[in-house]
């Protein structure tokens, strides 16, 4: 629940998910009905840690997180958290990377097999490259976006760019990360082309 993983869960609830557990390095907080994840923000900007937080019904070890019986995981913090070790207790459906690396080759596998779908980092982690391309293009012409402006246009690019890379999944039967892969190692050779490089 740092940086990524609070607003990754701010964001989702507010699209009409229910948030039941999140994890850092003090603790895993639970509650079935669903956390208040705003309550949960500001609880701690002041403390550090979700270990204590009211709003929680238990405090379980951090790392069961990965385990939980959820639609959705999203593991947002450390590389390598999803291995050959635990990745046969997983139960979530969809797991999208917050975190660089956290899933090992291994566990990739694992996971494709068991038909569990993994927005892969490289894509789940673009919205803030891609935030980023808009401040230096802002920067540029001395004309400043709104938040819900900057919110809007990587939307629309992030939709895209899923919706692209699932395509190409789909078409190739693939998981997401190599589909990524693939769309990524097109547009260099396509860029490369055009420039009369070989």
């Amino acid at each position: 629940f740092g940086n990524v993983g609070s607003y990754a869960a701010l964001y989702i609830t507010e699209m009409g998910a229910k948030v039941i557990a999140v994890s850092d390095s003090s603790a895993c907080i639970v509650n079935e009905n669903g956390l208040d994840v705003k309550a949960l923000m500001e609880y701690t900007a002041k403390n550090r840690h979700v270990k204590g937080f009211p709003g929680a019904t238990k405090e379980i070890d951090r790392n069961e997180v990965l385990t939980m019986d959820v639609d959705m995981l999203f593991p947002c913090a450390l590389e390598n958290q999803i291995t050959s070790k635990n990745v046969g207790d997983i139960k979530a459906k969809i797991i999208s990377e917050g975190a660089n690396g956290p899933t090992t080759p291994e566990a990739d596998e694992v996971l494709f097999n068991k038909g569990i779908v993994v927005i892969p980092d490289i894509l789940a982690n673009a919205g803030g490259v891609t935030v980023s391309y808009f401040e230096w293009v802002q920067n540029l012409m001395n004309y400043y976006w709104s938040f819900d402006e900057v919110q809007t246009k990587q939307e629309a690019l992030m939709v895209k760019a899923f919706e692209e890379i699932w395509a190409l999944k789909e078409e190739h039967k693939v998981d997401m990360r190599t589909a990524a892969y693939m769309m990524s190692i097109k547009r260099v050779a396509t860029a490369m082309k055009l420039r009369g490089w070989y």
